[in-house]
């Protein structure tokens, strides 16, 4: 009997000693977790934890971050506005739809600091990026996405289709805004509108039957090349007012108007190696 008492407690203090060690060896996972994290390292945001988009877009802090889409088809009726620099938003690529609802004239997507137009230059937002994502709207709808003096801006990899307005606008983004690798198409205004803008890249994007291109006013150094200009309702590129461009390397055809509209004041463009064919009112 007294055999089968120590047995017993012997088997109880082994038991309770590997419950010690297994919650001591977790213990130290997770601290040794914690310290292996690198520090400055900001958490990503995943969209699908929020109640909406524009929540995920609110909780981006101060210092930015990035803010993932999943997939999924998302319409709205107000536009979502981002108001932070420093920002990636990223998608899963066409599988992540935003729909514009809205039949008010509103963007799908804003840009722009919380003071707007009214932003100090010193407070100017830099470096937003779009990717991997599409925008699609209806005829009364406002502009795709609609960039307001936003530095570095960056938009690479996305669709945006069927706007009311322009597909995109990038008003007085003026350093170095960039659109590469993009589908803009069907849309009722201009599909790229650059207004004031400095040190442009427009490259490797598609546009399609959108009223006009691609409009470059009042603007510097835009290098347009290796994209693809077809069916357009009125004209090809439009650049007014700008300085010391290239036009390279593009395929521009079948436009109803002209391919290529240089006015007011341009100089030191050059346009070269480009096909221009088929344009009911010339080259």
């Amino acid at each position: 009997m007294r055999q089968r008492i120590q047995i017993s407690n012997l088997i109880l203090i082994a038991v309770v000693t590997a419950g010690i060690c297994f919650l001591m060896i977790g213990q130290s996972g997770t601290a040794q977790q914690l310290v292996d994290r690198l520090p400055g390292s900001r958490a990503d945001i995943d969209a699908a934890r929020f109640p909406s988009l524009q929540a995920a877009f609110d909780a981006v802090p101060e210092g930015g971050g990035i803010v993932r889409l999943p997939a999924g088809t998302f319409e709205i009726a107000e536009p979502l506005i981002l108001s932070r620099g420093d920002v990636l938003l990223t998608g899963a690529g066409t599988a992540t739809h935003i729909v514009n609802r809205n039949e008010e004239g509103k963007p799908a997507i804003i840009l722009q600091h919380p003071a707007g137009n009214e932003v100090k230059k010193d407070d100017r937002l830099w470096r937003i990026m779009l990717s991997n994502l599409r925008v699609t709207g209806n005829e009364k709808s406002g502009h795709g996405i609609l960039a307001t003096q936003i530095q570095e801006v960056f938009l690479q990899g996305v669709t945006v289709s069927e706007h009311g307005g322009d597909g995109i606008q990038l008003d007085h983004c003026y350093e170095d805004p960039r659109v590469c690798d993009c589908l803009i198409t069907y849309n009722k205004g201009i599909g790229l509108n650059l207004l004031g803008c400095h040190d442009i890249v427009v490259s490797s994007s598609q546009f399609e039957e959108n009223q006009d291109a691609l409009h470059c006013i009042d603007g510097f150094n835009l290098c347009m090349t290796g994209n693809c200009v077809d069916d357009h309702l009125g004209e090809g590129v439009v650049i007014e007012n700008t300085y010391g461009s290239v036009l390279s390397g593009n395929m521009i055809e079948e436009c109803n108007g002209t391919a290529v509209v240089l006015d007011r004041d341009c100089y030191g463009i050059t346009i070269s190696a480009n096909v221009i064919a088929h344009e009911l009112k010339g080259g």
